[in-house]
């Protein structure tokens, strides 16, 4: 799933992703009298009524809004060309809610678009969790027209994320200023979420019954440790659990304690972001103990090569897992792999079918209210989940229990209890009056953010009444005589109507349950499970290879893009999401670039003509290519292949790698291996996925081309042109950059020729060696600019 918001301001060096998205979704500064929380918020606005999306102010550029933009590839729905403003005080779309007597001026823009999205999360076996969302945009000034037709967007079209939809209208009078909308139906939110959609009362200290999902996992993980989960003061040094040690089995009840157990159930939290690994721990309500830690080797390997600085734990954790794996007793090795540690470590259970002990120990230091212990993560008792659970500890929570499910004003008792005020002495905290005051609350709103809602949308013309008819006796305003309010709701439900629509798809009107949308963003971002449809733009649909001296174009159709993609998308996902590198895009980005020329876009998973290099027969096998024995070595034994004495083919190696990644480029390879060998070898590689985090720039792609080939010559590392050529391709396909022009321009250092040239020596001769005298040839190193065509794979 690949998801931006609907601004794409420029971000700033060193900003982050948090601090990026405020900015591209910020809420407008106008305040809703009395309360000052920004008009049009989630999921609550005027009148405690129940408001469908967030409004946006949108951010400029040499001071002009920026444009609206598809948030995710999909299909329009519906679409509703805006009115040209006009000053009538009388227009419907002239309308100020607030009170302006007599009625003054304020325009709404009425341009609107709806688009579906079917994206998939995960995958149960080899069959996808696919999920369908849709996203909403309301109050454009101006529609923009398909790249592909350039005809006005239309119901039915396909769009592509950061596509411009139109321009940010009017909300109110306020100009630059989008409202933006995410909706799903029931059925999709419990593919969305993983479970049904029930409320969790947040004052009872929320205990899990079951683990977490595992077709989606993503984002970071979550695990529950009961009571009794067994501690430690010091670091243990045993990795697999005695019957002594089980734990789970104390409890507050009986006051039944075993030394060095937890007394209280906690919560941990594991995050990995560039390199850093943090652990957080919180209390059974969610909140915090603590400041989070950031792990370090120093904690977990017992013996390093080198020195290195604390922190940046990801970036070891092939070597923590080798660690555990080789300080089990002999006889337990057979039942063990470094792989199935490594999954342990990264995401707190095994996810694949490599080998682990039943009763591995996952010792982590933790913060507790007692200081920093160790804890097993992997005790009788604890349960896993990550962000794909929308996990109720993280604050997530469901709400359907609108009294008045056909109407927008928000009966929901469970809302209201979740921002009323919280002195229970306040007698009148659950009146409409009282709540309202607390929509400007910062703790209030805080919690909202992560509220799924239940209400009908309000863009349906033919219920407005039906959906406000109660705010023509809740007008706050008791003054008004008959005929004002009469005259007040005529023109309220005039304005409503000019902003909503008749025929509607149904499937959007069913569409009725509700995220915030910067919430939602934020979160699903961290999903780096592709489709079919979005691993096939990866593919470069023309790259320029050097042929003698000159540039030649190839071409990738759709059709062999979106076929390769088919056969490719579910290992991929499973190793790129085991090993981290879908955990970023830019990872994505790096390892993608350097799979398309190692494998010539997915053709090629064994080195041609391998059988008569020198290494043989350990040429290069998988997507990012084993090669040497002594890279097979240490593939087969992180995997804990069995090693099967005698073998005729591999008796250096004990295992068959035609057999376990690639026998031939016709289809004898083992699909799950080809991917997974190339992800453990970025991630096991020497500062290779912490060169992966630096940066896009050419010297970054270059530094990671010499990861991957060996740091040699630049002349000599084979397939620059196409690395360099799909970095560029990839920033626009997985990052937020946004170029309007057919190429782009690049020049770089490389080889001057495809084909070695004679070596010469001070008087131009060539130079001859060896028995029977050869000439010798090299590349010869040579400056070269091209123009990198931009066209996107599309269908």
């Amino acid at each position: 799933m690949i998801i931006s918001p609907p601004f794409l301001p420029e971000r700033a060096a060193g900003q982050s992703e948090s601090a990026w998205l405020d900015i591209a979704m910020a809420p407008p500064a106008s305040r809703l009298p009395g309360t000052q929380a920004p008009e049009g918020s989630f999921p609550l606005s005027l009148q405690l009524a129940w408001h469908n999306g967030l409004h946006i102010q949108a951010p400029q550029a040499a001071g002009a809004y920026l444009p609206v933009r598809a948030v995710a590839d999909g299909r329009i729905v519906f679409v509703h060309a805006p009115i040209a403003p006009n000053s009538d005080p009388d227009h419907p779309l002239n309308y100020n809610p607030f009170g302006a007597s007599p009625p003054t001026a304020a325009w709404t823009s009425d341009g609107f678009m709806a688009i579906e999205h079917r994206t998939e999360i995960g995958a149960v076996q080899a069959v996808a969790t696919e999920v369908v969302y849709y996203s909403v945009y309301m109050h454009l000034e101006g529609l923009s027209r398909s790249p592909r037709t350039n005809a006005p967007w239309a119901p039915g079209d396909a769009i592509y994320r950061k596509e411009v939809i139109g321009m940010p209208g009017q909300i109110y009078g306020h100009a630059g200023q989008l409202h933006f909308e995410i909706c799903c139906d029931q059925a999709n939110l419990r593919h969305l979420t993983g479970r049904a959609p029930r409320w969790v009362d947040p004052d009872i200290a929320f205990v899990p019954a079951t683990g977490g999902r595992t077709d989606s996992v993503f984002g970071n993980a979550y695990i529950y440790l009961p009571a009794g989960t067994p501690t430690s003061t010091h670091r243990p040094s045993t990795h697999v659990r005695s019957a002594l040690s089980a734990g789970g089995g104390a409890s507050a009840a009986t006051d039944h304690f075993p030394p060095d157990t937890l007394r209280v159930p906690l919560w941990v939290c594991i995050a990995h972001e560039e390199g850093n690994v943090m652990l957080a721990t919180f209390d059974r309500h969610g909140q915090p103990i603590g400041a989070p830690r950031i792990d370090s080797r120093h904690d977990y390997i017992r013996q390093m090569a080198t020195p290195t600085p604390r922190g940046r734990f990801e970036y070891d954790l092939c070597a923590a897992a080798k660690d555990r794996h080789d300080a089990l007793p002999s006889a337990d090795q057979a039942r063990s792999s470094a792989s199935g540690w490594y999954e342990l470590l990264r995401f707190g259970r095994n996810l694949g079918s490599d080998p682990l002990p039943a009763d591995a120990v996952h010792w982590r230091k933790i913060v507790t209210s007692e200081g920093e212990l160790w804890a097993d993560l992997n005790a009788t008792g604890t349960l896993k989940f990550s962000d794909a659970d929308f996990p109720t500890i993280s604050g997530w929570n469901f709400f359907d229990d609108d009294g008045t499910p056909s109407d927008l004003r928000c009966d929901s008792l469970n809302l209201k209890a979740s921002i009323r005020d919280p002195d229970p002495n306040n007698k009148r905290r659950m009146e409409r009056e009282e709540l309202i005051k607390r929509l400007g609350d910062t703790r209030v709103r805080a919690r909202l953010r992560r509220a799924i809602c239940r209400f009908p949308t309000e863009w349906d013309q033919a219920e407005i009444e039906a959906s406000y008819g109660w705010l023509e006796t809740a007008d706050l305003k008791p003054t008004d005589d008959d005929a004002t309010s009469t005259r007040k709701w005529e023109r309220f439900v005039k304005h409503a109507k000019a902003v909503s629509f008749l025929g509607l798809p149904q499937e959007l009107k069913r569409a009725d349950w509700r995220f915030h949308p910067r919430e939602f963003i934020a979160h699903m971002r961290a999903c780096g499970w592709l489709s079919a449809a979005e691993f096939a733009q990866c593919f470069p649909r023309t790259l320029l290879h050097l042929h003698g001296t000159t540039f030649r174009s190839a071409t990738t159709p759709w059709q062999t893009a979106i076929a390769r993609a088919t056969n490719w998308i579910l290992p991929f996902n499973k190793a790129a999401r085991k090993y981290g590198i879908s955990a970023a895009k830019q990872r994505l980005l790096h390892f993608f670039s350097h799979v398309i020329p190692e494998t010539g876009n997915l053709a090629l998973v064994k080195e041609i003509a391998g059988e008569r290099a020198s290494y043989a027969p350990y040429f290069g096998r998988g997507l990012i290519q084993l090669t040497h024995l002594s890279n097979y070595t240490s593939y087969g034994e992180f995997r804990g292949f069995p090693r099967t004495f005698p073998s005729a083919a591999f008796p250096a190696l004990g295992w068959n790698p035609d057999t376990l990644i690639a026998a031939d480029n016709r289809g004898a390879h083992h699909a799950d291996n080809c991917v997974d060998s190339a992800c453990f070898y970025v991630v096991r590689r020497e500062n290779m996925l912490s060169h992966m985090d630096v940066g896009i720039s050419q010297s970054d792609v270059i530094r990671v081309s010499n990861d991957v080939n060996g740091y040699v010559a630049i002349q000599n590392l084979n397939g620059l042109d196409a690395r360099l050529q799909s970095a560029i391709h990839l920033k626009y396909f997985f990052l937020e950059d946004i170029s309007g022009a057919s190429n782009e321009s690049i020049g770089f250092s490389w080889r001057r020729s495809s084909q070695k040239e004679p070596v010469l020596d001070a008087q131009g001769r060539p130079v001859v060696s060896g028995n029977p005298p050869r000439p010798r040839t090299h590349f010869v190193l040579a400056q070269h600019t091209i123009n990198v065509p931009l066209i996107r794979q599309l269908p």
